[in-house]
């Protein structure tokens, strides 16, 4: 089959992209046997005949979950055409090899395809004849070759911000099996695809029946930690842990108890930063029990740039129809909340004002279907916004 330029509409790629398994992973699985969360992006590669191409995805925030393995998938099509001279002083007749082979890198993921074609038998005039060169091609060796790799080596893909990187090269030749060694030859290929990459994901193990309203926010040089416990069982402590990178934790330190209203108990921790270097810090509950068990609440980050905006995380996410905003301070003033899909469309929008609190809740009268949608909380004033991935789930 011959092909000069790729024509296949880019959602009939994303398509072939998406016939491949693309709801909950078998292997990634949450506490308790519950499927993962998946998050997919998408990526296309225009065109090209460049040696090797970068194929981008935006890395998982730890702050959103618990990333149990990731997926890469992609759709590639190839087409190559060879250029040959005969350069024997004689007329030959030769046949040809063509191999090529798709390489795609990844951390943890690795995709090697190859494909042949014979050509000939060709007579190929003697040197300087008009007749001692041929061209075969433009051949597809590769039509919508999909493939789907997974990987539970996570370390790569995390990050508040950033890339993630897949390097994707072609190689080969073309060789006489026929003819002898008097010749010399030109490819030229040109390739294009789709590819995806999803992360399954769990919700941050959060003590539901015991911890409430956790919150982390800057205050002045230091980080202030607050949460509620109810009906606490004898023999269970609390320990405030820290990371810089969302992933490793060290110890901070026990907690103190702010006071106790009936079976409720107030806990309160100041953390100081160290000279780390760090301007975002994530913080954790490590709570163990009489018998030794230990769990974690949800992770919540801030940001010690003095000049930073404030961040914020949502939890429960995914959700259903309560939004809870967590941020990393103090929002004081009259804000716009929106909430659009994909396409940029606003399916809902309000009007809040807060007082000195970096706690915002609200409830989704009419919650659209499920999937990804943008959260926003834009400054009246100033016109600052904030903006964060929202997921919900019916």
């Amino acid at each position: 089959m011959k092909n000069y330029l790729h024509t296949l509409p880019y959602f009939l790629l994303f398509f072939l992209l998406a016939s491949i398994t693309s709801k909950s992973y078998g292997q990634c699985t949450c506490s308790g046997g519950a499927p993962a969360t998946p998050l997919t992006y998408y990526s296309v590669l225009d065109t090209t005949d460049a040696p090797s191409s970068t194929i981008s995805f935006p890395k998982f925030n730890p702050t959103m979950g618990i990333l149990s393995c990731i997926r890469f998938r992609d759709t590639l099509s190839l087409i190559s055409t060879s250029d040959v001279t005969n350069t024997a002083s004689v007329d030959v007749i030769y046949r040809f090899l063509l191999s090529v082979t798709n390489d795609i890198s990844g951390p943890g993921i690795s995709v090697n395809e190859s494909a042949t074609r014979n050509y000939g038998p060709t007579l190929l005039t003697q040197a300087g004849d008009p007749a001692d060169r041929t061209v075969y091609g433009p051949d597809t060796l590769f039509q919508n070759s999909t493939h789907s790799n997974s990987s539970s080596s996570i370390a790569s893909y995390l990050g508040s911000t950033g890339n993630v990187d897949f390097i994707y090269t072609v190689n080969g030749g073309l060789i006489a099996t026929q003819g002898g060694l008097n010749y010399t030859y030109q490819i030229v290929s040109k390739y294009w695809g789709a590819f995806s990459l999803t992360y399954y994901w769990c919700p941050n193990i959060v003590l539901a029946t015991n911890i409430k309203n956790f919150s982390a926010y800057k205050k002045e040089n230091a980080v202030l930690l607050k949460w509620v416990t109810e009906n606490k069982t004898p023999g269970t402590t609390y320990e405030v842990e820290y990371s810089i990178d969302g992933t490793n934790f060290t110890g901070a330190g026990q907690t103190n108890t702010a006071g106790s209203i009936g079976n409720s108990t107030q806990h309160e921790f100041q953390y100081i930063p160290g000279a780390s270097g760090s301007k975002k810090l994530y913080f954790r509950i490590k709570e163990t029990d009489a018998q030794g068990k230990v769990t974690y609440s949800a992770i919540r980050s801030v940001d010690m740039n003095e000049n930073a905006a404030a961040g914020f995380i949502i939890y429960p996410n995914p959700i259903q129809r309560k939004v809870s905003m967590q941020f990393d301070r103090s929002l004081n003033g009259n804000y716009v909340v929106e909430v659009t899909n994909l396409s940029g469309q606003i399916i809902y929008n309000r009007n809040m004002k807060l007082n000195n609190t970096n706690n915002v809740q609200f409830d989704l009268p009419n919650p659209p279907s499920s999937g990804m949608y943008y959260l926003k909380l834009t400054d009246s004033k100033s016109k600052l916004s904030y903006s964060n991935k929202l997921i919900i789930r019916r």
